[in-house]
């Protein structure tokens, strides 16, 4: 049985929009311009509204911190660690200043100044220093910070005889101390002097003094006598100084000075 003859089917009706349906296709990125030739003009510029391809570094979220650097506390630490380099770099190659750094002391613990002879031999009045002048200015010179000289007596070929202050330290042990460094010195600028140039040594009394706690003036708390032969053939130096009050010969040293 034959059948009718179909009518020929019609094209399909398009979606709302007029595109046919089908999958969805990836957005193709444009092909790369080919590389411009030397001396063609430029292209024109990209049409209105085109977007740059998207970056490999992700975007910053909103409300995210800015790294330490950026913030001011952090150019802050920046700008001093480079003044602190630059400090410590440009002297080194520069080579410094000419002059060294001078050595720090402390009190009386510093070394001696360096003894030199006095410049002039006579006192204001043009009149010419004596025996006694002269030593007194030498120990003065060589006790430094460790007392104050405040009488001398050296007749001549007798006993020279040195009353000096104790400097006041920190402590009581420090002060014992500086009364050491005292009696050191005081009895090498002797043995350096010219009563001992000839040979002969004389007998040295020291007397120290001192205002203890409660008392109103300074008072005689060492008196150290040594013989000529001790003062001729002692070693005064600065480093022996714990053994001064035993180095005497004869010593009356007050309950506080006897540490």
């Amino acid at each position: 049985m034959e059948q009718p003859p179909q009518e020929p089917r019609g094209q399909e009706p398009q979606p709302w929009g007029g595109r046919p349906w089908g999958r969805p296709q990836p957005p193709q990125a444009p092909a790369p311009a080919p590389p411009r030739q030397w001396g063609e003009p430029p292209g024109p510029r990209e049409p209105w509204g085109y977007r740059p391809p998207p970056s490999a570094k992700p975007p910053r979220p909103p409300g995210a911190r800015r790294p330490w650097y950026r913030h001011p506390v952090g150019l802050l630490l920046l700008g001093a660690v480079v003044v602190i380099v630059l400090a410590l770099v440009v002297p080194a190659v520069t080579g410094g200043g000419g002059e060294p750094a001078p050595a720090l002391t402390t009190g009386a613990f510093a070394p001696p100044p360096t003894t030199a002879p006095p410049a002039a031999t006579t006192t204001g009045a043009g009149q010419a220093q004596t025996a006694e002048d002269q030593l007194r200015q030498a120990i003065q010179t060589e006790l430094g910070g460790a007392g104050q000289v405040t009488s001398v007596t050296a007749p001549p070929g007798g006993q020279v005889t040195v009353t000096w202050e104790i400097q006041p330290a920190g402590s009581q042990g420090l002060t014992e101390n500086n009364a050491r460094f005292g009696v050191m010195r005081i009895l090498r600028a002797v043995q350096e002097s010219r009563l001992t140039a000839g040979g002969g040594a004389p007998a040295v009394r020291l007397l120290g003094r001192y205002q203890l706690a409660g008392s109103p003036t300074p008072v005689t708390v060492l008196r150290l006598r040594f013989n000529p032969d001790t003062v001729a053939r002692g070693d005064f130096d600065d480093r022996r100084y714990l053994e001064a009050f035993q180095l005497a010969d004869a010593a009356v040293i007050h309950p506080a000075f006897r540490g």
